[in-house]
């Protein structure tokens, strides 16, 4: 997913975030999902931002916020080397729209 602008980037991170630790976010059943992950690439606040969905964070995501604006497809090993996970499944609390855009900020 590509975003034009940093802050439109923030917003969904941390919509995906809280949607994610929700009741309808958990997974079901007894069989462990595959991981579910988002990577981004921010090299400025003032540029847009690329977020990297993995199969399973691209489904949570559609049954969210569908429809789910995707520029094109790659596999994980193509990911641009400046690319950072920012979401993991499990293990990322729920963010509000600021600590999102910081975590997108460049490190």
């Amino acid at each position: 997913m590509e975003f034009a602008h940093h802050d439109e980037a923030a917003a969904f991170v941390a919509a995906l975030s809280r949607f994610l630790v929700s009741p309808k976010g958990s997974p079901s059943g007894s069989r462990k999902p595959p991981p579910l992950e988002v990577w981004a690439r921010s090299p400025v606040a003032s540029e847009g931002v690329a977020l990297f969905l993995s199969d399973t964070a691209l489904v949570a995501a559609k049954k969210e916020f569908s429809p789910v604006p995707i520029a094109r497809t790659i596999k994980r090993e193509a990911l641009p080397d400046e690319s950072f996970l920012i979401i993991e499944g499990g293990v990322t609390p729920a963010w509000g729209a600021a600590e999102a855009s910081a975590r997108l900020s460049p490190r």
